[in-house]
């Protein structure tokens, strides 16, 4: 995988990534939201389970899954158990990819999820490159079936910190200035060690906006310089706690014209990369704006629009239950 102008490569022919967020596998046990490698007895690791998934994703049509690495099974939780062993975890991981990759898909990991947010900051940095970062990049070096590294999911949605910087660019409050500023700080570190480590690697940062690449102005480095692709999330306002367009002071046009204007923003960058929206749904059943034929249609419009901007793929949010139910025909139809 490699990046040229606005296109990314598979042994130099345009590749389109057509993906899924994988956040566990069909037929997990009650009780287990994500995938935890093993490190959680209660949500034991099923690897027959996950080969089941890829050969299904396989058939609907899906290149790439995108997959969140968690800080303190890889890494984090050495500070709090000297038993902590971060082997099992990896061979997992190690298992996921290989399986994947046996069924055409590439992987995407999200290098440093849950990781705490009152620590993504410089002064921070040093104690998750070595405890995480470097261990994990260090395994996968040089690895194939790899799309790239992701090292963070949505760093400029600060409400975790302050509700009010729910959006890194509240020019309202100026603790939002701030923390956008210690979060690039942190994430240019992140950037040179990635790239120390697993040279040649494409990275990117899962953004929550498409505009945080270029705003707030005049931090400490510009987001679109440490990426070698564009990546954000596009949602609307359904469910009402990942609404984020709605009486919003920069978008607010709705559904597809906001998550076309960041496509075109981002096409018209100075520095031109490849963009992936890495985060597409819309949830469905009872209290949702949308019933199946309405997501199916919506999800044909998110992927034609992304199309029509030059944008290099799409990967769907697992709203639905199951892998049919999200993806349906659209990669295959369309």
């Amino acid at each position: 995988m490699t990046v040229a102008g606005d296109q990314l490569l598979v042994d130099g022919h345009p590749f389109e990534v057509r993906g899924v967020n994988y956040i566990d596998y069909t037929g997990a046990p009650p009780g287990c939201p994500e995938l935890h490698f093993g490190a959680d007895g209660r949500c034991p690791w099923d690897q027959a389970l996950i080969d089941a998934d890829m050969v299904r994703l396989q058939t609907l049509g899906v290149n790439t899954i995108r997959i969140f690495l968690n800080y303190y099974v890889f890494g984090g939780a050495r500070t709090t158990s000297e038993a902590y062993n971060q082997a099992p975890a990896l061979a997992h991981l190690d298992a996921l990819i290989a399986s994947a990759n046996r069924h055409g898909i590439y992987v995407l990991p999200v290098l440093l999820a849950k990781f705490p947010q009152d620590q993504l900051h410089g002064g921070q940095y040093e104690a998750a490159a070595a405890l995480h970062i470097r261990p994990v990049v260090s395994h996968l070096a040089g690895r194939s079936g790899l799309l790239g590294w992701d090292l963070f999911n949505e760093p400029d949605i600060g409400s975790p910190m302050d509700q009010r910087c729910w959006d890194w660019d509240n020019g309202d409050f100026s603790l939002c200035r701030e923390l956008a500023w210690h979060r690039v700080v942190f994430l240019a570190r992140m950037s040179a060690d990635v790239r120390a480590f697993d040279p040649g690697r494409p990275i990117t940062i899962g953004m929550g906006f498409g505009k945080s690449y270029f705003r707030p102005a005049g931090l400490y480095a510009s987001p679109a310089d440490l990426v070698d692709f564009y990546s954000f999330h596009y949602y609307d306002n359904d469910p009402y706690d990942s609404g984020r367009y709605a009486q919003h002071w920069y978008y607010g046009a709705g559904f597809p014209t906001d998550l076309r204007r960041a496509l075109v923003e981002l096409r018209n960058l100075p520095q031109q990369k490849p963009i992936v929206v890495t985060e597409l749904g819309f949830p469905t059943g009872p209290g949702t704006l949308r019933n199946e034929e309405e997501l199916r249609r919506d999800l044909r419009i998110g992927l034609a629009t992304s199309r029509a901007a030059g944008a290099a793929g799409v990967m769907l949010w697992p709203f639905q239950p199951t892998l049919d139910g999200l993806v349906g025909d659209l990669f295959i139809a369309n």
